[in-house]
């Protein structure tokens, strides 16, 4: 199986870095991209045919991902909740997937894809994470991509306290999930 992690922490976010981490140790070969290395163009490219995706349809810095992206089986995004939503990285990169649909919309890699998303928040509640879990379902929807979404409460700071209190949890649901 061909697993892709997307780390979309901006910056060494101590909670969903220490989760990328364990999950990426679960699967030998996981290709991992942190979003904050990579060099993103935050306009629209312009696709010349329908064939499908082609490594020249998104700017340099994100060719080996989204070439990840087309290959893999299974992809686990992880991304900090920023006001109510996913981080900025996360989202820019979130908004080339445009390159894996056709001109009429629908996409052109299989339906087998896997879409495992994680959300670390600050918050207690778990629910303050639901409308951006029901958006990313929506989006993997868009796919064709089963989905499965999990909300990581109460990881604050840098120290990954709450993150590691649910990484088993985590875990187990990815499991479950594949």
């Amino acid at each position: 199986m061909e697993v892709i992690l997307i780390n979309a922490a901006v910056e060494t976010d101590a909670n969903s870095s220490f989760i990328a981490e364990r999950l990426q140790a679960k699967y030998e070969g996981c290709k991992r991209f942190d979003l904050c290395n990579l060099e993103m163009d935050p306009t629209y490219g312009f696709r010349k045919d329908d064939s499908g995706f082609k490594p020249d349809m998104v700017e340099d810095g994100l060719r080996e991902v989204m070439g990840a992206v087309k290959d893999a089986d299974l992809i686990i995004l992880v991304s900090p909740n920023y006001f109510s939503f996913i981080s900025g990285v996360a989202k820019l990169f979130l908004d080339k997937f445009y390159v894996f649909q056709n001109f009429s919309g629908r996409p052109t890699f299989g339906n087998d894809k896997k879409f495992f998303f994680v959300l670390t928040q600050a918050s207690p509640n778990r629910s303050h994470g639901q409308s951006t879990l029901d958006w990313m379902k929506n989006f993997a929807g868009m796919f064709d991509m089963k989905f499965f979404g999990f909300v990581v409460p109460s990881c604050k700071g840098k120290e990954p306290s709450g993150a590691k209190v649910k990484i088993d949890e985590i875990s187990m649901s990815l499991n479950m999930f594949v």
